[in-house]
């Protein structure tokens, strides 16, 4: 266990020196509230409670049980709402955002996959509440928007790319479908053709943009408010002693 103990420790050490490059206590003049911040937005306690426990959801129930699990969750919470708020901020700088309409037309979009009340149903066995999802919604599809603005629509496409792409992929793909169609429909359509190629290096090159953005838009962490999401598993295996015994 203490082993465990030191390669949890040692995980949030490099998480925080080298994921987040700058993962600190509170400052002066940054306000006692903020869990997770940027210069132009903040993640709350009550905030980060919320999506805990709907990430918890997706965990056994008696996930506290597990402590060193349930420590990596949070951490990977920490982790996807840094990116998550990066993001956000980045896009709310650069005047990327989704008016109502949209959002209410990518709604009825989305729920077309889900007959009649069945998504509905899907939100109350997991206890998710409507507003909560809504919002959660929302974000993600400013995210993309701004992905795709910032990322993907800047990703240069030569010839030789669209050349090499269609040898490596779409040809392979051919001979597995075994389609005889003339030119597969002009090679399944340019436009999609490169659509599937530009998704592929804005894949390849996420990594890079987002360490790129963490330096123009730093995330920060209250240190101490994250340890009181954390379970203190030295603590606890005192207890554990202090009853065996």
């Amino acid at each position: 266990m203490k082993d465990l103990n030191k390669r949890f420790k040692g995980w949030i050490f490099i998480y925080c020196a080298i994921v987040l490059m700058g993962c600190k206590g509170p400052e002066n003049g940054m306000g006692p509230h903020f869990l997770i911040k940027t210069q132009s937005m903040s993640i709350t306690n009550s905030d980060f409670i919320e999506e805990l426990d709907l990430k918890r959801t997706a965990y056994p129930y008696d996930i506290e049980e597990n402590p060193i699990g349930y420590n990596e969750m949070v951490m990977d919470l920490v982790q996807t709402l840094s990116k998550e708020i990066l993001i956000l901020s980045a896009a709310a700088d650069k005047g990327v955002n989704v008016t109502d309409q949209e959002v209410e037309a990518a709604e009825n979009e989305f729920k077309k996959d889900y007959p009649e009340d069945s998504f509905e149903q899907i939100l109350l066995n997991n206890a998710i509440s409507y507003p909560l999802w809504k919002k959660r919604f929302k974000k993600n599809i400013i995210m993309e928007k701004f992905i795709d603005q910032e990322l993907k629509q800047k990703i240069e496409i030569t010839a030789q790319d669209i050349v090499g792409f269609y040898k490596k992929h779409i040809i392979a793909d051919i001979q597995k479908k075994d389609d005889t169609t003339p030119g597969l429909k002009k090679i399944e359509n340019e436009k999609k053709l490169v659509s599937r190629l530009r998704l592929q290096k804005a894949q390849d090159h996420y990594d890079e943009w987002i360490k790129k953005l963490y330096k123009d838009y730093p995330v920060q962490i209250n240190m101490e408010k994250l340890k009181t999401f954390l379970i203190d598993i030295e603590k606890r295996e005192v207890k554990e002693n202090e009853k065996e015994n």
